[in-house]
């Protein structure tokens, strides 16, 4: 079950990686028509893989519901929420409010109260 959990977290790094992927890619997305902005979509290397990320991930994902309950493994999904601004932070340099830490916080402390007792 530990390799699971460990699986599941993964998962959550997953997600937050592509999310930055995602950004990367719109920030040099390029062009007005339907056409061009497929184009740009299938030539950029960032939103392929994103694409490509998730795909694993929902392999893995798919594993580990196999393995956990449900109300055990997506709690830990949450974690995504907390990499994704400091993922943000550090690699693209946005600022992070006050707010976000205190809601990252909430999280952590909301994944902890999910899985006291219970992996």
């Amino acid at each position: 079950m530990n390799v699971a959990v460990a699986l599941a977290v993964l998962t959550a790094f997953s997600m937050a990686s592509g999310q930055l992927l995602f950004k990367l890619g719109a920030d040099r997305w390029r062009g007005d028509s339907l056409v061009q902005l497929l184009w740009s979509f299938l030539s950029s290397p960032y939103l392929m893989g994103a694409v490509f990320l998730y795909a694993l991930t929902i392999l893995v994902w798919i594993y580990v519901l196999k393995v956990l309950p449900l109300s055990i493994a997506y709690p830990l999904t949450a974690l995504s929420y907390i990499l994704v601004p400091v993922f943000s932070l550090v690699i693209l340099g946005e600022k992070v409010s006050t707010n976000t830490l205190v809601g990252s916080g909430l999280i952590i402390a909301g994944i902890i109260v999910t899985h006291m007792q219970r992996v």
